[in-house]
């Protein structure tokens, strides 16, 4: 009885490829109906119920996700999340009727954000499809995997030497680059860091060796499991990084590597309870980030007076919402993209992820770097829609959405994203099923550059790849061919 059964399971499909499954008819439908652009009457009936189609399409994600996984706290999910709240954050506010000055402030035709809604969800939904087929097409084990004790110290010590080295060959770097930029906030605010002549070639070592601090906390975290002066460490160097880049206000470059230093510390050292978690989340969002939005351009002292912080603080209407306006407000690009491509300008066909690849080569031999000078698709759109913000050195970030868009259309939207959900989803696996420290320490260092692509471009995530994880991860491992030599001699 129990073999019959046991041969009726194994021809029964597995979780993972029903959701897939699933997945694939909704992404076809989305494609059949966002092909047929002229079928658009009255366009801004529409809106809401796309707002809503996307809204569903968000909360399946995470669902599906914990299903195939049983997993909430990982880094595609962190990912999704990213991609969910820039993209679409403001469709979310949408469908509770809460965008108080209307969807995107009524900045594109209703036509155009009708067809950015759809664009939104065709992106998110091939991404979705592309991590649940690196999941439904793994191998799995017949018996489970018993790691050698010894190969797993010696993991960790090389793990560890790896954080220590990052962390001595960052750390003065840092103190430079950030009382650097401390002096110009205080003198000229937050616009300033943007309105300096950026370094470059051998001038910016000083700011490539401070980025060596996020890698440095999160190596030396993962090979410290038994070591209690090496998590005290990891902590201090990610605590500082963070506080500074708070009051530089740059939020991002502080909120992100904190999320992947938790979830690093949720995997390899000890389990945080959700709840904590969860407080954490929406402390962050309803009260820091808030705060440094409407505080990040005070110059001066201002910027340490606790009576300006909480007068500017009472006067907020509602500090999650404010928050998710904000970061949804980058669905504009997806938008601003779509009526400039292919009306105005050609799609790109690759070019600016062939240009991405090239940021790997240091600036040392050019006065400005070709990717630079050719123009990144941030650089673009803001130089296509504002001249005037362009030329005074603000962006409106971008959208991995809407390069894909930008350089491939409609149908080859989805093909780029389906392409990049799966390889994160393949790295994640990598990492995740092996518990290797190296591993899922290149996994957290990626992760905490790669969340930012949801509103930037590629030429952002190719060097953060391979310099600040790939290079780290190598180093261990060649560490660890060491050790394994002498201890057989």
């Amino acid at each position: 009885m129990s073999t019959t059964r046991s041969k009726i399971v194994r021809l029964l499909p597995s979780k993972a490829s029903v959701v897939t499954l699933v997945q694939v008819y909704i992404v076809i439908g989305l494609l059949l109906y966002s092909s047929d652009e002229q079928s658009y009457f009255q366009p801004y009936l529409g809106i809401y119920p796309a707002c809503c189609a996307l809204f569903a399409l968000i909360i399946w994600s995470f669902w599906s996700w914990h299903i195939v996984t049983k997993k909430l706290f990982d880094p595609y999910i962190l990912f999704l999340t990213s991609a969910s709240l820039f993209n679409g954050g403001q469709a979310i506010l949408e469908v509770f009727h809460l965008n108080k000055n209307g969807l995107l402030e009524d900045r594109v035709s209703a036509e155009t954000l009708l067809r950015t809604l759809f664009l939104v969800m065709l992106g998110l939904a091939a991404m979705h499809l592309g991590a649940l087929l690196s999941i439904a097409t793994a191998k799995t084990a017949n018996s489970p995997f018993k790691p050698d004790q010894k190969l797993s110290l010696s993991n960790e010590r090389a793990t560890y030497l790896v954080g220590i080295g990052l962390v001595s060959i960052s750390f003065v770097p840092a103190l430079i680059t950030f009382s650097d930029s401390i002096s110009v906030v205080l003198s000229s605010g937050y616009s300033g860091l943007y309105q300096r002549e950026d370094a470059t070639g051998l001038a910016a070592t000083a700011r490539i060796l401070t980025i060596f601090m996020i890698p440095a906390s999160l190596f030396l975290l993962a090979g410290s499991q038994k070591k209690l002066l090496g998590k005290i460490i990891a902590v201090g160097v990610i605590s500082i990084y963070a506080t500074t880049y708070f009051f530089l206000g740059l939020r991002n470059a502080a909120i992100i590597p904190l999320i992947a230093f938790a979830w690093l510390w949720h995997s390899k050292i000890s389990r945080l309870p959700m709840l904590g978690l969860m407080g954490a989340g929406m402390f962050i969002m309803s009260v820091i980030s808030p705060l440094i939005s409407m505080t990040r351009n005070i110059t001066g002292q201002g910027r340490l007076s606790l009576d300006l912080l909480t007068n500017m603080f009472s006067t907020m209407e509602n500090p999650v919402v404010t928050s998710v306006s904000e970061m949804g407000f980058s669905m504009t690009t997806v938008a601003y993209t779509l009526d400039l491509v292919p009306s105005s300008n050609n799609f790109h066909m690759g070019a600016d992820y062939f240009y991405a690849l090239l940021t790997l080569m240091p600036n040392l031999f050019w006065k400005i770097h070709p990717t630079i000078a050719r123009g990144t698709p941030t650089r673009w759109l803001v130089e296509q829609v504002n001249p005037w913000s362009a030329a005074q050195g603000y962006s409106y970030g971008f959208s991995f959405i809407a390069e894909a868009y930008l350089n491939f259309g409609w149908f080859g939207t989805p093909v780029a994203l389906g392409i990049l959900g799966f390889l994160f989803g393949k790295l994640r696996l990598w990492a995740v099923s092996s518990n290797d420290p190296e591993k899922m320490a290149m996994l957290a260092s990626f992760t905490s550059f790669f969340l930012f692509y949801a509103r930037a471009d590629a030429a952002l995530q190719v060097r953060p790849l391979v310099w600040f994880s790939l290079l780290p991860y190598l180093c261990v491992r060649a560490l660890i061919s060491i050790f394994r030599r002498g201890s057989k001699s």
